[in-house]
């Protein structure tokens, strides 16, 4: 496609420059793992590998791709919808309720499975993460 040549070399250069700069982070002689530069420089590297493998990649011609296709695929616009419904069920209802909906809908809908195993694997989803996170990390459910 056009510009995707040309956004790769940036990607390319704009990790370079990233992974420049996280080295100034710390002095190279201190440098560890642990240490404020380790992190940063690791996610530098692993961003110019990537973009270095995509730059010289094989790029698909504009006439073996159809976007329409890719972004308007009926399954990808159904589960965009079920997710705006479950923002705002998590605001209208309660967090629990637009939980279970939203499981039981993708469930049923990706996997085309019969309604019991969805109801029961979606009641099982929501328990454990309630579980887990309110109970067990103590965080607070929207």
């Amino acid at each position: 496609m056009k510009g995707e040549k040309k956004y790769t070399y940036l990607m390319v250069v704009v990790s370079l420059v990233f992974l420049i700069g996280s080295l100034f982070i710390v002095p190279f002689s201190e440098l560890t793992a642990t240490s404020p530069g380790g992190y940063p420089i690791f996610i530098a590297v692993i961003c110019l590998v990537l973009a270095i493998a995509v730059a010289i990649g094989k790029h698909p011609s504009e006439d073996e791709i159809d976007t329409t296709k890719k972004v308007f695929d009926p399954v990808i616009v159904a589960f965009i919808i079920m997710l705006l419904l479950y923002v705002v069920g998590i605001i209208y209802i309660h967090y629990v309720a637009a939980t279970l909906l939203f499981l039981f809908a993708a469930i049923f809908y990706l996997k085309r499975d019969n309604w019991k195993h969805a109801v029961l694997i979606s009641y099982i989803s929501t328990f454990m993460i309630l579980l887990v996170f309110k109970y067990l990390f103590s965080v607070i459910m929207p």
